[in-house]
């Protein structure tokens, strides 16, 4: 099953914000450290954080001794001699950072977080949507404005970080149905033989999460498992 954990950044006080940098290694805290505003700053520590602290527990290993690297060229990390199975996806905004998880055999998966109130501009949407997700806007009470671009907006994201193809893949080559939500069309970036599923949530925090799982076709995902804080990881 996907698992995402989210973690709000009000919960990141002085103390939660020392003891997570105290996990990280020396090529993340070099990279922190170039971010020029603090929050950033923050945004990178919690994320990187968090995902050790996660997969530390899910994996009973410990959470400053794993280490990372790339596994597709496009640059989305890997856990190294992570077991069969595992994919992670990190996201991070304005006020919050999640971690999207599956432990199942030829599965990936992605996540998206923006801030709920997100301002979209409709000329963006005109440029980077499918005409499918267009006219579902335009059918809209807000049009091309408003919190169903948001919707559309991290659903995409989502689907494009569980590929992990980054911004090699046109945004408008593929189609999601925001009610559902759905993949109506994909012109081939989804592998021969895959199956994908999504998921949309509106966060107590005023933000809104999207999750995207992408396995073997005819192997349906059990529901998303939502979490959110430290207090149990440590």
């Amino acid at each position: 099953m996907p698992l995402l954990r989210t973690l709000p950044l009000v919960l990141l006080d002085a103390d939660t914000y020392a003891r997570l940098w105290s996990l990280l290694d020396e090529g993340e805290r070099a990279r922190a450290n170039r971010f020029m505003f603090e929050a950033n700053r923050q945004e990178y520590v919690a994320a990187h954080g968090l995902v050790r602290l996660w997969l530390g527990r899910l994996l009973d290993r410990p959470p400053a001794a794993l280490a990372f690297a790339p596994i597709t060229p496009q640059g989305k990390p890997g856990l190294v001699d992570g077991p069969p199975g595992l994919d992670f996806n990190l996201s991070h905004t304005e006020g919050l950072v999640a971690c999207a998880v599956t432990l199942e055999p030829d599965c990936r998966v992605g996540a998206d977080v923006e801030p709920g109130g997100r301002h979209i501009g409709a000329d963006v949407a005109t440029a980077m949507f499918a005409a499918e997700e267009l006219a579902w806007l335009d059918a809209r009470p807000a049009g091309r404005s408003g919190p169903d671009m948001v919707s559309v907006w991290t659903l995409k994201e989502a689907y494009i970080k569980a590929l992990g193809v980054g911004l090699s893949l046109p945004t408008d080559s593929f189609a999601i149905q925001p009610d559902g939500p759905c993949l109506i069309r994909h012109d081939g970036s989804m592998p021969v033989g895959q199956g994908c599923r999504l998921w949309t949530r509106d966060l107590a925090s005023g933000h809104k999460a999207a999750v995207a799982w992408v396995g073997p076709e005819g192997r349906p995902a059990a529901d998303l498992v939502m979490e959110e804080g430290l207090a149990d990881l440590w």
